[in-house]
């Protein structure tokens, strides 16, 4: 048995993009540099994926444990 819920509408205003939006938006950027490095070079494509993983890790880190998400109200 399945209950559905509904939290109201969304207005206008909310459908911004939010700093994690950018955040996911940005992850697999610094992969594909390292990719596109890697085959513009003599470079392994397993490590121009690799280093490019460096940023995109760090990224994901910062977003989640420096500054994480938080419900509202919540100091």
């Amino acid at each position: 048995m399945s209950t559905q819920t509904t939290h109201g509408r969304r207005s206008v205003d909310d459908r911004r993009f939010s700093r994690y939006d950018l955040f996911l938006a940005l992850l697999p950027l610094p992969v594909l540099f390292g990719l596109v490095g890697a085959t513009a070079t003599a470079a392994p494509l397993s490590a121009g994926a690799g280093l490019g993983s460096v940023p995109s890790v760090l990224l994901l880190a910062y977003g989640l444990f420096v500054d994480g998400p938080s419900a509202p109200g919540d100091d």
